[in-house]
């Protein structure tokens, strides 16, 4: 069977529409432990398929290991960070997320989704954002489930705005849950304006989408 990628690429490379400009970078975080399953198929889809650069960023430049056991090393740390040149940051899940919280990240989330950069979190990296306030101002989410926000982060209180859904994407942050990469995926091409509403059609029915 072929792949939807490989397909897209060859039949569809002519209708591909871009609202947002492909010239700015994507931006993926990297930590130790970091659940790299969850960001495998809409980083192939930005970088091989559309040709989009997308890089990596850490607190440092020292190399980090995936939980999947994969080194990397950052391209730059987060204070070469610039959001005038960035249209996507993308937050992965990661036992991480579940024991700290980084202020400094925080504080850079939030200034980027003030200044129209594209926030999106997947799995525990969901509780993150919760932390960071970014949805008491009623943007609609979703994560692992509920109970686990209110788990580990007692003093949530954005329930009202809370959506049972697989993934959910409103005013500027896309939020999936951890078994909800196809849908994250999904998500993130359509509010980029990568496809054209028959591509993201095809895009949903071969990773099979749920809730889009």
């Amino acid at each position: 069977m072929q792949c939807f990628s490989w397909k897209n690429q060859q039949l569809y490379s002519d209708k591909i529409e871009r609202d947002s400009d492909p010239m700015k970078d994507t931006i993926v975080y990297i930590f130790d432990g970091l659940a790299d399953w969850e960001i495998g198929l809409i980083t192939y889809e930005l970088r091989t398929v559309n040709q989009r650069r997308v890089r990596t960023a850490a607190a440092t430049k020292d190399p980090i290991t995936t939980g999947g056991g994969l080194r990397v090393l950052p391209d730059l740390t987060l204070d070469e960070l610039h959001p005038e040149t960035i249209d996507l940051l993308i937050l992965p899940g990661g036992e991480m997320w579940n024991q700290t919280f980084n202020e400094p990240l925080a504080d850079l989330v939030r200034r980027f989704h003030q200044e129209g950069v594209l926030v999106a979190g997947i799995c525990a990296a969901t509780l993150f954002l919760a932390k960071t306030g970014l949805f008491d101002g009623g943007i609609r989410h979703t994560s692992n489930g509920l109970d686990y926000l209110q788990y580990y982060f007692p003093d949530y209180r954005a329930q009202d705005h809370y959506a049972d859904n697989p993934a959910v994407s409103d005013q500027g942050v896309i939020t999936a849950s951890g078994n909800a990469s196809h849908e994250f995926a999904y998500h993130i091409l359509k509010t980029l304006g990568v496809y054209d509403a028959d591509i993201l059609a095809e895009f949903a029915d071969f990773w099979r989408c749920r809730g889009v």
